[in-house]
């Protein structure tokens, strides 16, 4: 069997073999493809073929001197660098942790959440945009005993809040961010979910640039993006696309994650990066591409929704526990003609159930919004988290009821 297909390919739940997406609509996903995070980079060394006793002398050197630096000091390398020879080459990392880093604590409680905020000004160029946005973009490395990883990340807040993926800092023992002017300061953790894909760290600076989030819950499919990271070690590299799709449910390593799939180049590096609408506002954090082993998948990339982004940061810096909610009941997927959604199901354990929501009753409106499709829906969870309340307007024999809906744990 081929290695690449093998399992999890030995590479963990961000390059694991992709199931189909579930239906609608249906997607095909072609054979040999893996979900890899886009970060980690391990440099291997150049051989030469000259000059081999001395050539095997200085790597006994080196080896020694990155041994005893192993137990003394993060072994860092700035991003940036690719190879300048074909002889030279990458290893992408054989497994990624899901362990929260290892790093100092930062204070939570603080207060400090993400803001939506609505469109302002013109569209702009992408010239434009990349202007905007860049001063907010921020390079990031994480140490750990394997190696290191690279991937980006945005400045929340001028006094060095910065939001990034889970898996750009995992099971690091030293994680430090790199600047838009080259400064370089070694973070704290305020927050991790391993399972949401998003970290929260802190560094002391004054006078950053933050990003400016929106709404993710207004984007469009076929509207302008662009996507900003470390793409293969190159800094602030910027990529055009469209949003491709909306509400893609993606499974990772047993959880499925509702995701903006975009056009736009997400490479390697480009973890924890922003993806920004043509307004410059950061709309999603991107998290993981679909590769397949012959090259045959391109522009399918994929981004956590702002709206979801919110909502796990706010609760990260504020020190809780991050749980996703489920309404606690299955739904026709198909809208009716008339509009709503038909229950087919509901959870006998569920506060629906409690409230009296039975197979057949028709949602027609959450929390006083008409409920037009699954979309609707999905939207709204991911605003939401579980114990959060929900009021859904059903129809029962044409007649029309309101509830108060908890949601329960997924």
């Amino acid at each position: 069997m081929n290695d690449f297909n093998h399992d999890l390919w030995q590479g963990g739940p961000w390059e694991q073999p992709a199931p189909a997406f579930p239906n609608p609509p249906a997607v095909r996903v072609p054979p040999a493809v893996s979900r890899r995070p886009v970060l980690r980079v391990r440099r291997r060394g150049r051989k030469w073929p000259w000059f081999l006793g001395l050539l095997s002398l200085i790597l006994v050197i080196c080896l020694s001197t990155l041994l005893l630096r192993q137990y003394v000091t993060p072994n860092f390398s700035i991003p940036g660098y690719l190879p300048s020879a074909p002889e030279e080459d990458y290893d992408w990392g054989d497994s990624y942790s899901t362990e929260p880093p290892s790093i100092p604590r930062a204070e939570t409680g603080t207060g400090v959440t993400v803001p939506l905020l609505p469109v302002q000004g013109e569209a702009m160029d992408y010239v434009q945009i990349y202007e905007k946005v860049v001063p907010s973009a921020v390079s990031i490395e994480a140490a750990s005993n394997e190696g290191y990883s690279a991937g980006s990340g945005v400045v929340l807040t001028e006094d060095g809040y910065i939001i990034t993926n889970a898996h750009v800092v995992a099971g690091a023992r030293a994680v430090r961010v790199l600047l838009h002017n080259n400064r370089i300061l070694p973070a704290s953790l305020v927050g991790f979910d391993a399972v949401e894909d998003l970290a929260v760290l802190k560094i002391e600076a004054e006078g950053l640039t933050p990003a400016q989030f929106g709404d993710s819950n207004t984007l469009r499919i076929g509207e302008p993006v662009a996507a900003l990271g470390d793409s293969l070690g190159y800094r602030a590299t910027l990529t055009d696309g469209i949003v491709s799709s909306l509400d893609r449910e993606v499974e990772v390593d047993g959880t499925t994650m509702v995701l903006i799939q975009t056009s736009a180049a997400i490479n390697f590096g480009n973890s924890g990066g922003p993806l920004l609408n043509q307004y410059g506002q950061v709309m999603g954090i991107n998290t993981i591409k679909i590769v397949t082993e012959d090259g045959s998948a391109e522009g399918l990339g994929f981004a956590i929704p702002s709206a979801r982004v919110k909502y796990v940061v706010d609760r990260l810096i504020a020190g809780e526990t991050v749980q996703a909610g489920v309404f606690g009941f299955k739904v026709n997927t198909y809208a009716r003609a008339g509009g709503g959604l038909e229950l087919v199901e509901v959870e006998e354990d569920s506060d629906a159930w409690a409230k009296g929501l039975r197979a057949g009753d028709i949602i027609i409106a959450a929390n006083g919004v008409p409920v037009t499709g699954i979309e609707d829906l999905s939207r709204l969870k991911l605003s939401l988290g579980a114990g959060d309340v929900v009021t859904l307007t059903y129809l029962r024999d044409g007649e029309s009821h309101t509830v108060d809906v908890e949601l329960i744990a997924a």
